[in-house]
């Protein structure tokens, strides 16, 4: 057939992909091409004919591409590793997910790979580490180019030292253009030469810091030489606060982290830490049981890096602890706009903040031993309770704590429940969604339908006696129907009636006149009874007024 020098060559790789040849020399029975690289493994060889001739058919089978190293560069390097190198040849498949280097019984992490050249960084070896196997695509190859870890090729760091922010390093072997490092920071470099470098210290908490001075063309120096870095707590401010925390303090010293794993405490009670920096943190204090008239209280921070204590450095005060002894109502709906009334002693005449589960409930009236505000939209129900953050003092303390707990919970019986349209009525449709949770406070009428899909309704504990009737039920989508729960038992009168006739209209699956759960769940958690059947000891006659039982 013709053919020309336009005739394409491509080659197939078996498992995914494909790759294109360029075609050097072709007649009419004979063919010529090349690939500049091409991943190790077998291929199926594809001729192509232009003109519309289409693939030629072969009987050639597989051709095999065999991974080479061709070079390493550098060739030798740190003996304490981070010494990048390029490894030169073919076969390589060009992905890092599926590339390894290996020397000896190091890994050499990979950074960059192409058909042609991988790139990676060495771990630390000693002198002899052994040979580098190349593994890509699932082909290994061990090179025939070595590379070799010399300690001669090794920055060497002999001391190292820390005149306020500055570090003097001196050593060997640091190059033109070094860099150090502290665990992961970097210390600047501001000058050096082959044996020291001088750079400025970073911002990092107090312990001790490996020095490391990395040069490019070798690697990474020793790490045995430290840089102690001092963790210092020389004051706490104010020194006085109330038993019901909400004091802010700020902690003055050196070597703070700013990583949130570090902990203040105040008499072993965590302190709500509110910023942080290697001089100075501020923390909110926590509140304490105590009932003295004072406690003196340690202070101290706790890091990863170390600790440090300043004893007696804050004190609760009982002669300056605001106090809330009620407050009413109890209750109020997640939208907000519940106007509750504070007592207790200690608040300010003005200037007085409250919040409820982070929450601001909008001040109406102060004064020394009574507070009103209007609450504001919370997401989601919840118990929480009442902080009053008095100026100057810190937070109130709790005198009954179930007195001063409000919950943010939808009732029922409020019209803004249902969107201020009023509350449900008779034969009507009525639909809790994902989100919501409604407390049933209150008896409800024959409702037509009631589907609970992903929301709660949950029976009021508090009441003597609930209710709820409807026709059909249905709790789906991860919906919750709740009368009590296994930690708190409901030990009121709780009422499910069903509503309906023989003539009904059965829902699908579940029929009518009927509780249906589908994904969602029901709970019921009763009174204890400890005895729960008997057998009679004597008799009962007919017309008799009493029985006697066994138990």
């Amino acid at each position: 057939r013709s053919a020309s020098e336009e005739d394409l060559i491509e080659m197939a790789l078996l498992n995914e992909g494909s790759f294109e040849g360029t075609v050097t020399a072709v007649t009419d029975t004979s063919l010529s091409f090349s690939f500049t690289a091409l991943p190790a493994g077998k291929y199926n060889i594809i001729i192509n004919v232009k003109g519309g001739v289409g693939n030629a058919q072969s009987s050639l089978g597989q051709l095999s591409s065999n991974m080479e190293v061709s070079a390493i560069s550098p060739s030798s390097g740190s003996i304490h590793g981070g010494q990048t190198i390029k490894i030169t040849g073919g076969g390589f498949s060009g992905n890092i997910e599926d590339t390894e280097v290996a020397i000896g019984a190091t890994n050499c992490t990979v950074l960059s790979v192409s058909p042609g050249e991988i790139t990676c960084t060495t771990s630390a070896c000693s002198e002899g580490c052994g040979d580098m196997v190349v593994t890509s695509n699932g082909v290994s190859k061990t090179s025939s180019v070595p590379f070799n870890y010399q300690d001669s090729s090794s920055p060497t760091v002999t001391s190292a030292s820390g005149a306020a922010s500055t570090l003097t390093i001196v050593g060997t072997s640091f190059g033109s253009n070094p860099s150090v490092s502290l665990s992961g920071s970097e210390c600047t470099v501001t000058s050096s030469t082959a044996t020291q470098v001088t750079c400025t210290i970073p911002g990092i908490a107090g312990g001790n810091y490996p020095v490391i001075v990395h040069n490019p063309d070798l690697g990474n120096s020793n790490n045995d030489v430290l840089l102690t870095i001092d963790l210092l707590l020389t004051s706490s401010t104010p020194s006085t606060g109330s038993y019901g925390g909400g004091t802010l303090l700020t902690l003055a010293g050196k070597g703070f982290s700013s990583d949130d794993t570090r902990n203040v405490t105040v008499c072993d009670l965590p302190c709500d830490v509110q910023s942080s920096t290697t001089t100075e943190i501020t923390c909110i204090s926590p509140s304490n049981p105590d009932s003295g008239s004072t406690l003196s209280c340690d202070v101290a921070v706790v890091q990863a890096s170390g600790s440090v204590t300043l004893s007696a450095a804050f004190t609760y005060d009982a002669s300056i602890t605001p106090a809330i002894t009620a407050a009413s109502p109890l209750r109020g709906g997640t939208g907000g706009g519940t106007l509750v009334t504070i007592t207790g002693t200690g608040f300010a005449i003005s200037g007085n903040k409250v919040s409820i589960a982070g929450s601001v409930c909008d001040i109406a009236t102060e004064k020394p031993t009574e507070i009103t505000c209007y609450t504001n939209y919370h997401n989601g129900a919840i118990e929480a309770p009442i902080i009053v953050d008095v100026p100057g003092q810190g937070y109130a303390r709790h005198s009954d704590l179930a007195q001063s707990t409000f919950y943010y919970i939808d009732r029922w019986s409020s019209k803004w429940t249902w969107g201020g349209l009023g509350v449900p009525l008779a034969n009507e449709m009525i639909v809790i969604t994902e989100g919501q949770t409604i407390l049933l406070d209150v008896d409800t009428p024959v409702l037509r339908f009631l589907l609970i899909n992903g929301g709660t309704l949950m029976f009021d504990k508090d009441a003597p006696s609930i209710e709820l009737q409807s026709e059909y039920i249905l709790v789906a989508g991860g919906g919750k129907l709740q009368i009590g729960s296994e930690e708190e038992p409901y030990e009121n009168k709780a009422l499910i009636t069903m509503h309906g006739n023989v003539r009904c209209t059965e829902m699908p699956v579940f029929g009518c006149k009927v509780i249906g759960i589908r994904e969602g769940s029901l709970d019921i958690h009763g009174k204890y009874i400890p005895v729960t059947w008997t057998h009679l000891a004597q008799t009962a006659n007919a017309g008799d007024t009493t029985i006697t039982l066994k138990q």
